[in-house]
């Protein structure tokens, strides 16, 4: 045996070695075996062909996403889109921009090899994806510029607009509102029934030259002021603050006023400190007698939404805000005025905010951030509100306090939604208000170059006192900031101009900014505006949003300066302005061409294992191909 062994010792080494190797492995071949094919594991398809993207190209996705919104803060917004917010967005815009041969070479990344590797040791991730990351994203960059930028605005024209957009004027302005016409004649009944037919259902403002009739929110309140001073009083005349009870708060707190042995008579700052302790105590008994008794006749009541359900009965069944102060003043001592009304009529809720004291007070019972009247009412029930407050006609809602310590009891009495008029009589007087304005309006067209002339000679001032108006008053226009363009930039979302108000007028009305920043825009650079002729500071511009006559006189000009503009230009913000205004204000159209819908569907990228329904909804994601990384 011992020769046999011998004999064959090599070839039953090998054979029992590869046995023993087979038996220690055998445990782990399952995981080699998967990670042999993790690599080529299907996540989804591209295309009508069925482009296969593994899990291997998907890990590469997930990682430059990883690593872009580690990095995003050093990187400029994307145009039209401003972050990218899926793993198959960043996939199908790198696909498009590289179809549309804006992705290059690793040069385009706009990065050295030595802040290259920088970057990669900061962040941990390797430098080649740090470099294909940043390349995609540039290339990514330059597809959705180059979408913005479609128009081929040249230069000059780039440079003139962004003087219009960004440039600011100062001017001073007097607004000529129309009022009714020299003759005084008063419109026909067949125009007073179309004109309120017309704009009955429209909200005041939105209609042609301002007009509409629809009735806002309006509402009557009650309320009862108790005021610090009376809660403070009520405090010093009782016997919680009597001699005995200030010279023992003034022991008990010696350190904080030194003297106590020395001095007999109590010093006015222990009044006031221990006045201050006691008026917490006091104002909470005061809110929890009051709450008390408007709860009692209300007990039980279901709600529904937030509101409570109110019997038929409950006008006679609810509390007096009479008896509420008759209990304050014999219950706490309180001298509490007569409850407040907001009049016969009710105001229309924009008002409130305007009400003497109770106006500007709040409450921090719904929130940790205190919510004024307006808030809360404007949440009413009967106004057709939310729930986000319980606030209901004919039920008291919780007490307000105000920076002076006052407190307020309110309650809505009576409410009315927004609606249209039920019928002419309801808005008669504004419709022919309105009818007089136009004829008096088409006057004032009428008169717009001997306006200007005689402006032109004798000054604004003189132009206010005859059509006896306010005063020229000083104001700056500019249509977009660039800080705050920057900002909507970043969001992805449409920049908004600034507000095109007027001095005197109810309505905004941009073509009459527009007109002002045109003409400001549009002088020399090196021609000061002191040195033009009046002809040429002078306008007078009609406002049909108005019905008014706007007389400008420009005063000074503020150009976009040079580092400004090429800012902007890099981050091609003024072709993406023009194009905002193209789409009259609204980019979505635009926007969504890119968003992670349409371009799953408009490249047909399918997840594996999902339908079609899944597919497009972009809901069934394999875990490890979910990525939702902002950048």
């Amino acid at each position: 045996m011992n020769r046999l062994l011998r004999k064959y010792s090599k070839l039953l080494l090998a054979v029992f070695g590869t046995g023993l190797m087979i038996v220690f492995l055998m445990p782990q071949i399952p995981d080699l075996v998967s990670r042999f094919g993790a690599g080529t594991t299907l996540v989804a398809t591209l295309g009508r062909n069925g482009t296969k993207i593994t899990t291997q190209d998907w890990n590469e996705v997930r990682n430059e996403l990883q690593f872009l919104d580690k990095f995003q803060a050093g990187l400029p917004p994307l145009p039209i889109i401003g972050r990218i917010e899926t793993a198959h967005q960043y996939y199908l815009l790198v696909h498009e921009a590289n179809e549309a041969g804006m992705i290059g070479g690793a040069v385009t990344a706009g990065i050295s090899d030595q802040d290259l590797l920088n970057i990669s040791r900061n962040s941990g991730f390797p430098p080649a994806t740090v470099r294909e990351a940043l390349t995609n994203r540039a290339g990514i960059y330059r597809y959705l510029a180059h979408m913005v930028s479609a128009g081929q605005h040249s230069d000059r024209r780039l440079k003139g607009e962004g003087r219009r957009l960004f440039d600011a004027a100062d001017a001073q302005i007097v607004s000529v509102k129309a009022n009714r016409p020299a003759s005084g004649k008063m419109p026909d009944e067949q125009a007073i029934q179309t004109q309120f037919e017309t704009y009955r259902d429209v909200k005041p403002g939105e209609g042609a030259h301002g007009f509409g009739y629809q009735l806002p929110d309006r509402l009557s309140v009650e309320w009862l002021t108790i005021p610090t001073d009376s809660i403070d009083d009520s405090i010093r005349n009782s016997d919680a603050m009597s001699d005995r009870e200030l010279m023992k708060f003034w022991r008990r707190n010696e350190t904080r006023f030194p003297g106590f042995e020395s001095s007999d008579e109590i010093p006015e700052t222990v009044q006031s400190a221990m006045l201050k302790e006691l008026r917490t105590g006091q104002i909470d008994s005061i809110k929890r007698s009051i709450n008390d008794r408007l709860r009692l006749p209300r007990r039980g009541f279901d709600e529904m939404g937030g509101y409570l359900l109110l019997p038929d009965d409950w006008s006679d069944k609810q509390i007096a805000f009479e008896d509420i102060r008759e209990m304050l003043r014999t219950e706490h001592g309180l001298q509490v005025e007569p409850v407040s009304t907001t009049g016969d009529d009710m105001i229309e809720i924009e008002e409130i905010s305007e009400l003497d004291g109770i106006g500007r007070a709040r409450s921090d019972k719904f929130s940790r951030l205190p919510v004024g009247l307006y808030q809360l009412v404007e949440q009413a029930k009967e106004l057709n509100g939310e729930g986000l407050y319980p606030i209901q006609a004919s039920v008291a809602g919780p007490i307000l306090s105000d920076t002076s310590g006052n407190l307020y009891l309110f309650r809505i009495t009576e409410a009315d939604a927004a609606r249209p008029p039920k019928d002419l009589a309801e808005t008669r007087e504004r419709v022919v208000s309105d009818l007089q304005r136009l004829a008096h309006y088409e006057e004032l067209l009428a008169e717009i170059d001997a306006i200007k002339q005689a402006t032109e000679t004798d000054g604004l001032a003189t132009l206010a006192e005859q059509w006896q108006v306010d005063p020229p008053a000083s104001r700056s226009f500019q249509k977009y900031q660039p800080g705050t363009v920057a900002f909507y930039v970043q969001q992805g979302l449409s920049p908004q101009p600034s507000p095109a108000r007027l001095p005197g007028l109810a309505n905004e009305d941009p073509e009459v900014i527009d007109a002002i920043l045109t003409q400001a825009s549009g002088i020399d650079l090196d021609t000061s505006i002191n040195d033009l002729e009046e002809s040429d500071r002078v306008m007078i511009l009609p406002s049909d949003q108005n019905l008014a006559l706007v007389a400008v006189r420009l005063i000074d000009r503020r150009s976009l300066d040079r580092d400004a503009f090429q800012q902007l230009a890099v981050q091609q913000v003024i072709p993406m302005l023009l194009l905002n205004e193209e789409f009259g204000g609204d980019m979505s159209p635009l926007r969504d061409s890119f968003s992670s819908e349409t371009l799953l569907e408009r490249h047909d990228f399918r997840y594996a294992g999902t339908d079609e329904a899944d597919n497009a909804n972009g809901t069934a994601v394999p875990d490890d191909a979910q990525a939702n990384v902002s950048n």
